[in-house]
C-alpha cells in the first residue's frame, strides 16, 4: 500500500516519545546499588542529552530541504545507495531483534513462563506485518490512542505509589563509580534508536519544527526521571533485588482496596513494541525506497523471526543482539557518522 498523503510531524514525535518509553518498560539493566539517586539522575540527563544530538544531522537535512535522510541519499548518491540501504536495513533488522527479544523476556517472565514464546513473536510480527503495510500515516494514528492510554497508565502508577515513598536523604547525596556512569548513560542512550526512525520517515511528514523533537525528548526524560524517583523511594532495595522495576512498581499500585496495576504496565509494553517494530518494518521499506511493500516487509519479518530462532537456542547469539553498548554504536554511526557526512559531502547543494 503506497502512502502519499503527508501527516503532521506532531504524530512522528508522539512515536518517538512511545518508542523511547518502550526502552525503560522493558528495562531488565542493573542500576547498581551502591549509586544514589542524584547520581543516577545525572547518568540519565546525559543520555538523553547525547539522544538529543543524535537527531540534529536529520533535522538539518529536513529543515533545509524538507526530505528524510533516505530520500535525500537516493537522490545525492544513486549509485552508492545500495550500500546506505544495504547497511540501514541491517540496522533495522538488528533493532526489531533487540526489542523482540526483551519483550518476549519479559512476557516469559512476568505473564506466562509456560507459554511458547516462538508463538507470541510470531503472532506479535503478523499483527506489525499488517500494520507496516498500511503504511505510516496508520501507525502515526495509532499512535495518539497509545499514547493517551500510556499518559493514562503513568499518572495512575505514579499517583497509586505516592503513599509508599519513603524518601532517604542518603540518596541525595553523590555517589557513585566512574564505570557506573559509563554503563548507566549507555543504557539511557538506548533510546536514541528514536533518531534514526526520524531520519529515515521524517519526509512523510508536514509542518515540521526543531523545538517538537526537544519537547519529545524532555517529555521521554520526565517519564524516565519519575519511574526512577519512583523505584529508588517506593520500592527500595527491593528494587535491587528483582528485574523489570517498572513493573515491580505497577504491581504495587494502590489506590484503598484496589492494588495492582500489572496488566495495564503489560498493555503499554506490547503497545509500545508494537509501535516500534511496526515502524521499524515502514524504515526498511523506506530504505530500499519504498513507501510500502508487503513481499519486502515478509522478507524481511522472515528474516527476523529467523534470528529470534537462532538467539533463543544459540546464548551468544542472543547477548549479541541485546546488546546495548553495541546498539548504541550502531545507533551512532545510523544517526550521526553517515548523515554529517551527507551534510559535509553535499552542505552546497543542501537546499537544492
Amino acid at each position: 500500500m503506497q502512502t502519499k498523503i503527508k501527516f503532521p510531524s506532531k504524530r512522528l514525535l508522539l512515536l518517538i516519545f512511545l518508542a523511547g518509553v518502550s526502552v525503560i518498560l522493558l528495562e531488565s539493566f542493573e542500576i547498581p546499588k551502591g549509586t544514589s539517586f542524584l547520581f543516577d539522575l545525572l547518568t540519565l540527563i546525559s543520555g538523553f542529552l547525547i539522544t538529543a544530538l543524535f537527531f540534529i544531522p536529520s533535522a538539518i537535512i529536513k529543515s533545509r530541504t524538507d526530505l528524510d535522510f533516505m530520500s535525500f541519499a537516493h537522490i545525492k548518491t544513486p549509485n552508492a545507495i545500495i550500500f546506505i540501504s544495504a547497511f540501514y536495513c541491517m540496522y533495522f533488522v538488528y533493532t526489531a531483534e533487540y526489542f523482540l527479544i526483551k519483550y518476549c523476556d519479559m512476557f516469559s517472565n512476568k505473564l506466562n513462563s509456560e507459554a511458547n514464546i516462538f508463538a507470541v513473536a510470531l503472532v506479535l510480527l503478523a499483527v506489525c506485518i499488517y500494520a507496516a503495510y498500511k503504511g505510516t500515516n496508520a501507525i502515526a494514528r495509532c499512535s495518539i490512542f497509545i499514547f493517551v492510554f500510556s499518559f493514562i497508565v503513568f499518572v495512575l502508577i505514579f499517583a497509586g505509589n505516592i503513599s509508599n515513598l519513603e524518601i532517604n536523604a542518603t540518596n541525595f547525596s553523590f555517589r557513585g563509580q566512574k564505570t557506573d556512569f559509563i554503563n548507566n548513560t549507555s543504557f539511557f542512550l538506548t533510546p536514541a534508536f528514536a533518531a534514526v526512525i526520524f531520519a529515515v520517515l521524517s519526509g512523510y511528514t508536514k509542518n515540521f519544527r526543531p523545538r517538537q523533537i526537544v519537547y519529545s525528548i524532555i517529555i521521554t526524560t520526565i517519564i524516565f526521571a519519575l519511574i526512577l524517583f519512583f523505584t529508588t523511594f517506593a520500592l527500595g532495595e527491593y528494587a535491587f533485588a528483582q528485574d523489570y522495576r517498572c513493573f515491580l512498581l505497577s504491581k504495587s499500585t494502590h489506590f484503598g482496596d484496589l492494588d495492582g496495576f500489572d496488566s495495564l504496565y503489560l498493555s503499554i509494553s506490547v503497545l509500545t513494541v508494537f509501535l516500534v517494530i511496526s515502524l521499524i518494518l515502514t524504515c526498511i521499506c523506506k530504505s530500499t525506497g519504498k513507501s510500502s511493500s508487503l513481499p519486502i516487509i515478509l522478507v524481511f519479518s522472515i528474516i527476523i523471526f529467523v534470528l529470534f530462532i537462532c538467539a533463543n537456542y544459540f546464548n551468544a547469539v542472543k547477548e549479541l543482539l541485546i546488546n546495548h553498548y553495541l546498539f548504541n554504536i550502531l545507533t551512532f554511526v545510523s544517526a550521526v557518522v553517515i548523515p554529517t557526512f551527507y551534510l559535509i559531502a553535499f552542505r552546497r547543494r543542501l537546499n537544492g
